[in-house]
């Protein structure tokens, strides 16, 4: 059990900043809270491909499919370099690429 110090400091996952998430930097980060997206809860709800989407609507960046695969491998918790070319099917589909 964690010492009273320690719960005061420790944050609950759902409140864990998106740059806690594998492939997540302070850039992704900015991005997202473009579209209301803060936590790594935030974005497990909304997903990659729907945050994606709405990345790219907004005119917050370009269509890229690597921020796909980086949003997308955040959320699975794997290096986007070793998500698999079914994955990768996946995410392009949801995202309507």
């Amino acid at each position: 059990m964690p010492s009273k110090s320690q719960r005061k400091t420790e944050k609950p996952e759902g409140s864990q900043p998106v740059t806690t998430l594998r492939n997540m930097g302070p850039r992704c980060a900015e991005w997202l809270a473009q579209i209301g997206i803060h936590t790594a809860e935030d974005l497990r709800r909304v997903g990659a491909a729907t945050a994606y989407r709405e990345l790219v609507s907004r005119d917050i960046v370009r269509p890229h499919r690597m921020l796909l695969y980086a949003l997308g491998g955040a959320v699975m918790d794997l290096d986007c370099l070793k998500l698999s070319r079914c994955q990768k099917r996946e995410l392009e589909t949801e995202a309507g690429l």
